[in-house]
């Protein structure tokens, strides 16, 4: 069946990603995550950044083991480590435990954080749909493998293949470096209408002073901004 009225994306599993990448989620009634997809070392996928000391990022993240850009995402193992989680948990509660709605926050992160899968892509998974949860977003969530199990191709083919598999002719993708990679004209003649994902400004809301830091993980958000206010965020975008 064609989904002509529906959109789809997909992107790799991040942790505890930033706002564009729940935008993205938000506006696709698809997403594809890519767990068979090369992991990215000192990237995004183990770790993100928090509000720190003298209002500066921090990084906030879990442990991989073995970690290697050989290896596919759904081939990768965390660290399980009870210490590790106690210290992330102990991290919030230093530099969140005043925010605004840190206990409702941490309602939704506890758990994860003190999750012992040892499987990367199942830990991810799982915390993509949670956090989804309390953002109030409907997407359906599938994964790149169910499509095929590995890929010998380039990006706008696993695109194509991924959006027939699906059934699904509108593709979204986030803006920036992908509107000069993906051609819409290409993607047109493959029977797929392109479109990206642009943020309508920069996104701000209250930290604990004037100082604003931007682009910081959804915990960020989650501490500082009501469930209302997430969602009014979450809109804030518009296609290209």
């Amino acid at each position: 069946m064609i989904n002509s009225q529906q959109h789809i994306a997909i992107m790799q599993p991040y942790f505890f990603p930033y706002i564009g990448y729940w935008q993205l989620i938000h506006a696709a009634d698809m997403f594809v995550v890519g767990d068979n997809l090369h992991y990215i070392k000192r990237g995004w996928i183990n770790r993100n950044r928090i509000l720190g000391e003298k209002i500066r990022p921090q990084l906030f993240g879990i442990e991989i083991c073995h970690a290697s850009c050989n290896h596919l995402i759904n081939e990768t193992k965390r660290v399980v480590s009870r210490e590790r989680a106690e210290h992330l948990y102990r991290t919030l509660m230093y530099n969140y435990s005043k925010a605004p709605h840190y206990n409702e926050a941490m309602e939704i992160i506890e758990p994860i954080l003190l999750d012992e899968e040892p499987d990367l892509t199942r830990y991810l998974f799982k915390q993509l749909k949670s956090v989804a949860d309390y953002l109030g977003i409907k997407t359906e969530f599938r994964l790149l493998s169910e499509v095929s199990p590995r890929w010998e191709c380039r990006s706008p083919e696993i695109i194509r293949r991924t959006c027939e598999h699906f059934g699904f002719t509108n593709y979204i993708n986030p803006s920036g470096a992908g509107m000069e990679y993906y051609d819409k004209e290409k993607f047109h003649e493959m029977g797929i209408n392109l479109q990206f994902l642009r943020r309508n400004e920069d996104i701000r809301y209250k930290q604990y002073s004037d100082e604003f830091v931007q682009d910081l993980s959804i915990i960020d958000l989650m501490m500082f901004c009501s469930q209302d206010e997430l969602h009014e965020i979450l809109n804030r975008y518009h296609f290209l």
